[in-house]
């Protein structure tokens, strides 16, 4: 399926949970939240600007970094091994690994906080969906929006990483919302 398709499917989805939240409840968000804002918006607003989470503040989308660093391996941490830095939820598959992050979580987090190398390069922040493109360079792990966005940062990643680094100093405490690009077709 297309990727716009994917997205008008996601969008009427959300919005027939909406109208039967608001049809079960009784109340709208607004009549429910004086303030006009629903949990959804403020859990998103109280994310760090920095790292790239979900709306409920889980980093790498729930992937093990330090599997991906160290393995190779791309496999979703567990609640019972995960921790708290910069922010953001971390979850790892076991204990080792979640020890060994907590050692140097600087060294081990995703570069750019998590958010697409490629997106941070054009200075805008893209926050990967579901199962991102990765790789390690360096010892480093670097997250992507899709594989044409990485094999674009691979076209000349020496300069990319240069670029981006100099970008990320500047964009890194602005908020995603400031900072997206527009939807695509």
């Amino acid at each position: 399926m297309m990727d716009w398709a994917n997205r008008a499917l996601n969008a009427l989805v959300a919005v027939a949970f909406v109208a039967a939240a608001i049809a079960l409840g009784g109340t709208s968000p607004a009549q429910a939240n004086p303030a006009g804002q629903d949990d959804l918006s403020a859990a998103l607003e109280n994310r760090p600007a920095h790292v790239a989470t979900n709306w409920n503040g889980l980093a790498a989308n729930g992937f093990d970094v330090v599997a991906l660093i160290i393995k190779g391996e791309m496999v979703k941490g567990d609640r019972d091994f995960e921790t708290i830095h910069d922010g953001a939820t971390y979850r790892f598959t076991d204990e080792a690994n979640r020890s060994l992050f907590l050692k140097d979580p600087d060294a081990l987090a995703p570069q750019y906080g998590g958010y697409g190398a490629m997106g941070i390069r054009m200075g805008k922040k893209i926050r990967p969906e579901r199962v991102p493109a990765w790789q390690v360079a360096d010892e480093k792990l670097f997250f992507f929006v899709d594989d044409s966005t990485k094999d674009m940062w691979n076209e000349d990643a020496e300069a990319n990483q240069r670029v981006a680094e100099a970008i990320w100093k500047k964009i890194r405490n602005v908020p995603i919302s400031i900072l997206m690009a527009p939807a695509t077709n």
